[in-house]
């Protein structure tokens, strides 16, 4: 396992965590004509028809809400203050799987969170802009519903080619937006399979990064290093990343 430099830093990405929202209660159902809160420039395109609202969750509650063109949102209230912001669950629905729970650590309290690159969509993408606008909301939205303590982050690195690769602005967004108790209860950004150019771009974005931030990242050089570190049972890791890694040992 490599820890980077004062010279380097690094990036993130995520998995489809509906069946990890639904165990926790707070799963988003699609629904025809639901009506929700404060969502006015929205809800005059969705249908009228009434959704009995899940009693319980309070905040966490969740309702994606179709469109009269077929366009899945979902609303997710995040930062302090709270600020709504809707996403098209819709154009996410072939990138979902760029995030993922992969269980817990430690006392069985701790999340681990798992970002698969290969899953990120490619900047050839016509409407790349906007998938990756919708992508960074629903990451900062879905991180702060499915984190309650401490957690940390593994980023894998296999099969994402430099044409998934998120910009600098992009990087910069999600790292300034995320809530400061997500930042703070991060214990631990493991870095798996890390090639030249994420080591590049950690060196790039080094200077927007607080020191705090940067002691928490790790490269890791294959999976068996990993599971020193955090339990895999439960880690969700693709086909490609398995490959990858055995091909380091031949």
């Amino acid at each position: 396992m490599e820890t980077p430099s004062d010279s380097e830093s690094l990036p993130f990405p995520i998995y489809d965590l509906e069946d990890d929202l639904r165990r926790l209660g707070v799963a988003s159902q699609p629904q025809r004509g639901v009506r929700s809160s404060p969502r006015s420039r929205f809800e005059s395109q969705a249908g009228s028809g009434a959704g009995a609202d899940q009693p319980g969750l309070g905040a966490l509650e969740q309702e994606d809400v179709v469109d009269k063109q077929g366009t899945r949102w979902r609303c997710f209230s995040t930062g302090d203050p709270p600020q709504e912001n809707l996403v098209n669950m819709s154009v996410l629905q072939p990138f979902l799987r760029v995030l993922s729970h992969g269980g817990y650590y430690g006392d069985g309290t701790n999340d681990i969170i798992v970002f698969s690159s290969c899953f990120l969509p490619e900047n050839s993408l016509e409407n790349y802009q906007y998938v990756m606008d919708n992508l960074f909301r629903y990451v900062v939205g879905t991180l702060e519903l499915m984190v309650a303590e401490n957690y940390v982050i593994v980023y894998f690195c296999a099969g994402g080619q430099k044409d998934r690769l998120p910009g600098i602005g992009w990087l910069r967004e999600c790292y300034t937006t995320i809530d400061r108790r997500l930042r703070k209860n991060l214990k631990g950004f493991y870095v798996v399979h890390p090639t030249w150019y994420i080591k590049a771009l950690i060196t790039i974005i080094k200077p927007f990064i607080s020191s705090k931030f940067s002691r928490k990242l790790r490269f890791v050089g294959n999976l068996k290093d990993l599971s020193e570190l955090v339990p895999t049972e439960h880690v969700q890791i693709p086909d490609c990343v398995r490959q990858y890694d055995q091909n380091l040992s031949t």
